[in-house]
């Protein structure tokens, strides 16, 4: 007779169940008695865990999205000294936190106006380690003259990401015709970008 394997830890068991919840019944909806259930743990055992249900959407956060999560997926990608590679690098990496975690986005973007600081806090905090490095890369070229006089970089990199995030929202939907691969369409993103950008075309 085989063993069974052991289940998760109850604090593993909460942060996915939390995760499901939170992306299925939104940041409102999702109450601390159904995410206790989802997990299979008493609601006792949430408090005693977490305390309160943003303490716990902070630690889904942290595990989906902060430096505890670096060891599932590649990091933010090191500069490489050619910027088309840097920023084909950084939309890859980008794209791959979104698709994976588009769920629980969505259910943030759709009801962060309805939430406090706590929750805006939270929300900026998924995206900020990458436009921090996207915009540091930027300001390099910028410096080193690859950028024409007067870009941005700040606004570069918000820009930038807006296309990765509007091309992953825009494939994830159903009910939208899939009209070219995304690798195209990234691609096209950096083209679009050095070509308004750059100061040698």
């Amino acid at each position: 007779m085989k063993p069974s394997a052991a289940r998760p830890p109850a604090r593993q068991r909460l942060l996915d169940a939390a995760a499901r919840v939170f992306a299925r019944d939104g940041l409102s909806g999702a109450t601390t008695r159904a995410i206790a259930r989802e997990a299979g743990v008493n609601e006792v055992t949430l408090f005693r865990l977490f305390r309160t249900k943003e303490r716990l959407l902070d630690a889904v956060v942290g595990q989906n999205f902060g430096p505890e999560a670096s060891q599932d997926r590649p990091p933010v990608p090191a500069p490489t000294g050619n910027l088309r590679a840097d920023l084909q690098g950084h939309a890859r990496r980008y794209e791959e936190l979104l698709e994976n975690n588009l769920p629980l986005i969505r259910a943030m973007i759709g009801e962060i106006h309805h939430h406090g600081d706590h929750e805006r806090q939270v929300f900026k905090a998924i995206f900020r380690p990458l436009r921090e490095a996207l915009i540091a890369r930027l300001e390099a070229a910028a410096a080193q003259g690859a950028l024409r006089p007067g870009a941005d970089p700040v606004i570069l990199a918000d820009l930038f990401n807006g296309m990765v995030f509007t091309g992953v929202i825009r494939r994830a939907s159903p009910h939208v015709k899939k009209e070219y691969p995304a690798a195209g369409y990234l691609s096209a993103a950096v083209d679009l970008l050095l070509l308004g950008a750059s100061r040698r075309l």
